[in-house]
């Protein structure tokens, strides 16, 4: 319970100090927030704490308290709390090395969360600085056109026309099937010459890398006009001969400021974030002056390991 109502704890705290710096009589509603409901132990829980917890609750969880019954249940329950937490506390368990880890674990969570995510939230970035980022960053809500093509690749001009004459006259003659057969591309030839998508300049959509195909092919792709469409035959070079097929066609899209805001205010809201949590470091830093042995970290201990160790993945 003490550390359940820490914070109510803390403002009562203020507010009494303040008060009496003042010089000023608690008001008739202070009066009755700080009326004790119960002493549990050397501890005490007040009207005005069990009033903050139940008013942090929804409004419609709030309304099952307007029952005698169930707000007597819910008392009784923080007196039961209070006890546990005393029993705990006079066994040692507020030392556990368990205990101690998970509290020292809530507490950074709770300063990081309330002090750095919550204070400030992405709805809180100006919106002359979203502006701002969207002028300065326009690639980014760009996707250029793409466009997918296959191809059967030769070796000489003749074989290139040929294979367009066959594809053009022949109803049975599929590109894909001919691929297959006769396209010297050993990369593509088993997936029927499929070169995947691909922009303007030949960088390979999705390919990490910086992945291209041909510049010819690329040019010649983005100047045929629809799906189907068929090239002359493409001369790229050391006696290497291609004949190209357009199989798909993505036009360029560019987000509007108003789509993108969404997005660019939580990627400016996290770099001021990591901003303040990098500047908060750097002082504590200098503050407190961490003394560091490096050297020492080979005295560490392993215990081995009962469970079998899987070698990673090459």
């Amino acid at each position: 319970m003490r550390r359940i109502f820490l914070l109510s704890l803390v403002l009562l705290g203020v507010v009494t100090v303040r008060a009496l710096a003042e010089d000023t009589p608690p008001s008739a509603d202070e009066s009755r927030r700080a009326e004790v409901f119960a002493k549990v132990g050397t501890a005490t829980i007040t009207v005005g704490e069990l009033e903050d917890i139940i008013n942090a609750r929804s409004p419609y969880a709030r309304m099952r308290f307007v029952d005698p019954e169930v707000l007597k249940e819910f008392a009784d329950e923080q007196v039961r709390s209070e006890l546990f937490y005393q029993g705990a506390e006079k066994l040692g368990y507020a030392e556990n090395p368990a205990v101690r880890q998970f509290v020292d674990q809530t507490l950074v969570q709770t300063f990081v969360r309330e002090d750095f995510e919550e204070a400030v939230t992405p709805d809180d970035v100006p919106a002359e600085d979203v502006t701002k980022y969207y002028d300065e960053h326009s690639e980014e809500f760009r996707r250029p056109e793409m466009r997918r093509a296959r191809h059967i690749l030769v070796a000489s001009e003749k074989e290139a026309d040929t294979i367009l004459e066959e594809l053009r006259t022949d109803a049975g003659a599929t590109f894909r099937a001919l691929a297959k057969q006769e396209s010297l591309d050993t990369e593509t030839n088993m997936r029927g010459g499929d070169l995947l998508y691909f922009t303007e300049d030949g960088k390979l959509v999705g390919k990490e890398g910086g992945e291209s195909i041909n510049p010819t092919l690329a040019k010649s792709a983005f100047a045929l006009a629809s799906t189907g469409d068929l090239s002359k035959p493409l001369d790229l070079g050391d006696e290497k001969w291609s004949v190209l097929e357009l199989t798909g066609i993505r036009p360029e899209r560019i987000q509007t400021l108003e789509q993108a805001s969404g997005l660019i205010r939580r990627k400016l809201w996290r770099a001021e974030r990591e901003g303040a949590l990098d500047e908060l470091m750097a002082n504590l830093r200098t503050e407190l002056q961490p003394e560091l042995h490096p050297e020492r970290m080979g005295a560490i201990v392993l215990e081995p390991s009962s469970e079998p160790i899987e070698p990673p993945n090459q």
